[in-house]
């Protein structure tokens, strides 16, 4: 099962690492990436934790995505300047039959 293109997704990545927290990061940024599109979210986009970033997506965003895997990856600077990054996961962005925002 994935996520259909046109709703409005909450995407959890959680990290074990026992010394990991991230509220101690200095930037958080999650990329979203599918073929040639990209998209990234930073800053008030994100709501992070000490082991976890939520990232929210809008209708909108969700329909810049073709059907199809999408590669995410987050990047992040630590407090004292150095920078560390996830594993790169996937997500498939499927059909909709209704492809238009609602309200």
């Amino acid at each position: 099962m994935g996520v259909p293109r046109f709703t409005t997704p909450v995407f959890t990545l959680t990290f074990t690492e026992p010394t990991l927290d991230l509220t101690q990061a200095t930037g958080v940024y999650v990329t979203f990436k599918q073929a040639t599109f990209v998209m990234t979210k930073t800053g008030d986009e994100l709501d992070v934790a000490e082991k976890s970033i939520g990232v929210y997506m809008t209708q909108e965003e969700t329909a810049k995505f073709q059907e199809g895997s999408v590669d995410i990856q987050a990047n992040w600077v630590t407090g004292d300047g150095n920078r560390a990054a996830s594993e790169i996961v996937s997500c498939d962005f499927t059909k909709q039959l209704l492809p238009q925002v609602i309200e």
